[in-house]
């Protein structure tokens, strides 16, 4: 390969690392300045699809001025994640409730995770090939 292409190899990593470092602080400010509540699962909605059925829990909650909130999780899966009665930790935006979201690592951080794991090769691989090419000649 080009040194060309490990240039664009290593300025997109760049950029990832960028776009998962905002998206970083944008979950924290959400855990900074969203409101905590517990929400119970009141059913589960089946999702079919050409590898069977899937289960996707809804949840209700209330927030601070005492609205009932219905949210319905983006993530389905089989078998069911959660149970019918079951209670899980949610936080919101005070002025977007229905934007809620679990609070779990893995639900607050899950794009900046996804993002830093194509980010890393594309840094190793570039950053390699720019830190042994002194070394080579």
């Amino acid at each position: 390969m080009s040194k060309m292409v490990y240039s664009i190899l290593l300025i997109i990593g760049f950029i990832l690392v960028l776009a998962a470092g905002i998206l970083f602080k944008r979950s924290l400010n959400f855990l900074e300045n969203g409101e905590r509540t517990t929400g119970i699962v009141t059913e589960l909605i089946s999702v079919y699809d050409d590898d069977g059925v899937t289960y996707k829990p809804v949840f209700k909650f209330k927030t601070s001025k005492n609205q009932e909130i219905t949210y319905t999780h983006s993530v389905s899966s089989s078998p069911p994640e959660w149970r019918v009665g079951e209670t899980v930790g949610l936080i919101y935006d005070p002025d977007k409730p229905e934007d809620a979201k679990i609070l779990t690592y893995f639900g607050m951080f899950v794009w900046p995770v996804i993002i830093l794991s194509f980010a890393a090769p594309l840094l190793v691989i570039a950053g390699g090939y720019f830190l042994t090419q002194p070394l080579l000649r």
